[in-house]
């Protein structure tokens, strides 16, 4: 089926706004999870005493949340992620110029890059709760979560890696198609759905913020970027001439 029927066309406005919604959802999720700041004044026990023996680098963004507070922010993620792997179809149409198989690549790594986040993410709470246990546990039981926390952190960051991987190499693989004039971007859009763009621009945009909307989203890189790539191409797609306008190309290259 072309993308210039209204069905495909309502489709590709359908899944660009899960996009959005996913993103919103998963910032929302960061906001809660990873959205505070403590010092190591204010944990010695954690942050100087033990520091040496905690690899997990998320640690100081967590330790002021409550475990409500932690949980939702696991939660709400996890829970929305169907979002964005209907997202991973809007940007499999916008690919699908280069043709089904590359377009096809274009969804398969951010279908999973997708697909393996809930695990990076969810596995913050966990990893998280089990240094926060050690603020009232007894000095004896200390070893023991030291070593599970460490234990939970490595699986942590073979998801997370993972996730970020596959992602990262489907925005790149997107953008050179859209440089190349074949996607349903113009040329320009390279510049900006690129990943290493998108993360820049996640990741500074928090400190243009008031408080505390500057903390809450210091971890929100990833989504914000998402949230900025989603809204941008749902924008841009959303009108019927632009659609329409992309697609003037061989038959044979958008079959």
């Amino acid at each position: 089926m072309m993308l210039g029927t209204d069905h495909q066309r309502r489709i590709l406005r359908l899944t660009g706004l899960a996009g959005v919604i996913g993103a919103i959802c998963w910032t929302i999720g960061d906001m809660l999870i990873v959205g505070t700041h403590a010092t190591a004044a204010d944990y010695p026990l954690l942050l100087q005493t033990y520091a040496g023996a905690i690899d997990f680098g998320g640690l100081p963004y967590m330790l002021a949340a409550s475990e409500p507070r932690l949980a939702a922010g696991a939660l709400v993620s996890d829970l929305t992620i169907p979002f964005y792997l209907a997202a991973a179809w809007h940007l499999y149409l916008a690919a699908k110029p280069a043709g089904r198989v590359i377009a096809a690549l274009v969804f398969l790594l951010m279908f999973c890059g997708n697909a393996y986040s809930p695990l990076g993410h969810a596995g913050f709470y966990f990893t998280g709760m089990v240094y926060k246990t050690m603020l009232t546990a007894p000095e004896a039981a200390y070893p023991a979560l030291l070593e599970l926390g460490q234990q939970f952190n490595r699986v942590l960051l073979i998801a997370y890696v993972a996730a970020v991987a596959g992602l990262f190499l489907g925005l790149m693989l997107l953008a050179v198609l859209a440089a190349l004039g074949r996607s349903l971007y113009p040329r320009w859009f390279a510049a900006v759905i690129n990943p290493v763009t998108l993360l820049i621009l996640g990741h500074f945009l928090p400190y243009l913020m008031p408080e505390p909307l500057c903390t809450w989203l210091d971890g929100a890189g990833i989504n914000i970027a998402f949230l900025l790539a989603y809204g941008l191409s749902t924008w841009w797609l959303w009108k019927e001439r632009r659609v329409r306008a992309a697609l003037t190309i061989p038959p044979s290259v958008a079959a």
